[in-house]
């Protein structure tokens, strides 16, 4: 049985490791799944300031894009189908492809930017995510192409937009992508299943190193767990929770699982007395979870008024034509596959002629 004194010690190396980082406004998280009968699970919630507009897009195989309008612009034709969720109709954020290979975008305040006076090819990190669903099968395949491209920022009402990455395919292989210092930071393992926010992902390992329970004898309630709003709290809290999960029964039991280890921030998290209207981290508008074997996404959108739970089947929407639906209806719930329109959507800003 731990001792009293060791308790203390693990609540204090919990408390100093995620205090030391100064709070930051995004709190998106994303967590990955890799269980023994049920495939690859993935879990990622939008954590914003306001409403983002977000929309669902289904996109074939075989268009073409420009990632950057500058003459160093990287042009490519997609190899895969792919199903994303969009933001302020800018580009795609989250998703996956036909052949099982996913891919999120989560804010990063220490994102830089490429070199537009060099050789290398850009991207705008606004389709960074769709760059990826569209030319890649595995993590390793992504990895061997990454130091062929660097990253440009984009801006929406006045705020620069910079990100870090996360990539994971159906073998269960993952990957953590952040382009700052001017050059790419890798972390490349099945054990990289978090990605929150900032500081650096390296601070988030340090920070979980620290913090993670020292002893078998805490797993389980004794663990002095963090429960703050900022990025590394929620890196920790998103670490310790998903040790607790037991394989799934199905693949709904599944999802259901892992969307209940992603912590979710407040809606009213700016009213709090100390907060003087002003929000201290963003609210969670709706997460988003699927298995890379399965490929239904399923989508909860709680913001304002709206609070909605659907999905979407993937392979039911591949016949070759773009499709689009509005993923902040509030009369979305259940089945709503039949519901998409035939829509070049988001992308088409970005498609050669």
């Amino acid at each position: 049985m731990i001792s009293s004194k060791s308790k203390l010690m693990v609540a204090l190396l919990a408390a100093s490791a995620v205090t030391a980082i100064a709070t930051t406004a995004e709190a998106c998280s994303r967590i990955i799944w890799e269980t023994e009968n049920h495939g690859v699970f993935v879990s990622r919630t939008m954590d914003w300031m306001e409403e983002n507009q977000p929309t669902i897009e289904v996109r074939h195989s075989g268009q073409t894009y420009k990632g950057h309008s500058s003459e160093l612009g990287k042009t490519w034709t997609s190899k895969y189908a792919s199903i994303g969720m969009t933001l302020n109709g800018i580009g795609i954020v989250d998703g996956f492809n036909e052949v099982g290979f996913s891919a999120n975008g989560l804010f990063l305040d220490e994102e830089s930017a490429g070199d537009l006076e060099g050789e290398l090819a850009q991207v705008s990190n606004a389709v960074f995510v769709a760059y990826l669903l569209d030319n890649f099968a595995t993590v390793e395949e992504a990895l061997e192409n990454i130091n062929e491209i660097e990253i440009q920022q984009f801006s929406h009402n006045g705020h620069s937009m910079r990100g870090h990455y996360s990539i994971q395919d159906k073998n269960g292989d993952s990957a953590i992508l952040e382009f700052v210092d001017e050059g790419w930071k890798i972390y490349h393992g099945k054990q990289y299943d978090v990605m929150t926010n900032s500081p650096t992902f390296q601070q988030h390992l340090t920070n979980w190193s620290e913090a993670q329970p020292a002893s078998e004898d805490v797993i389980d309630g004794e663990y002095p767990i963090p429960g703050n709003i900022n990025s590394a709290q929620r890196f920790v809290w998103n670490k310790y929770m998903k040790s607790q999960l037991k394989e799934p029964t199905s693949y709904t039991n599944g999802l259901a699982k892992l969307d209940s280890v992603t912590y979710k921030i407040p809606l009213d998290a700016a009213n709090r007395p100390d907060a003087a209207g002003v929000m201290r981290g963003y609210a969670t508008i709706y997460s988003v979870g699927y298995n890379l074997d399965q490929k239904v996404m399923q989508i909860r959108y709680q913001f304002g008024d709206v609070y909605t739970h659907f999905f979407v089947d993937f392979d039911k929407l591949n016949d070759g034509k773009n499709y689009h639906l509005a993923a902040d209806s509030p009369d979305l719930f259940g089945d709503v596959t039949g519901q998409f329109t035939q829509n070049n959507g988001v992308m088409a800003h970005y498609a050669t002629h």
